[in-house]
């Protein structure tokens, strides 16, 4: 990856938060920015320009849902921007909410270092071969 990664992580557990962090030095992501809130990420992301959004899709994601409604929408950042959310869990009602939403990946708590790793590095190259293919149409 020769261009500099963002992600922005969007979790309330500051614990969670610092430790999906030193996941992504693996990715490798050159600047990781942290949210508490989808409201507090709002800003971030119009401000930075995330190349991957890690959030919480906890049990009740309606804020969730209204923030990845308005980035899908364009409203606050690129809509195509990748999202991994992370459940407490996978059942069908809830990953298809988070489909429905939006999401690109979700995966089930506890997280596994291994599968988030995995799973950022996809995005975040889905994301790097999305940007080329904007920037070729537009040449």
């Amino acid at each position: 990856m020769g261009r500099r990664v963002c992600v922005l992580i969007i979790e309330p557990n500051a614990h969670m938060r610092r430790l999906i962090g030193i996941l992504m030095g693996a990715v490798p992501a050159h600047e990781v920015i942290e949210a508490r809130t989808p409201q507090q990420a709002a800003a971030l992301v119009a401000e930075r320009a995330p190349h991957l959004v890690i959030m919480d899709w906890s049990d009740d994601p309606t804020e969730g849902v209204l923030f990845v409604h308005r980035l899908r929408r364009g409203e606050i950042g690129r809509a195509d921007v990748p999202i991994l959310a992370i459940s407490p869990t996978l059942h069908h009602a809830v990953l298809e909410s988070a489909g429905e939403s939006g999401i690109d990946e979700i995966i089930a708590k506890p997280i596994s270092a291994v599968e988030i790793i995995a799973r950022a590095t996809d995005l975040i190259e889905l994301d790097r071969r999305r940007t080329e293919s904007a920037e070729q149409a537009a040449e």
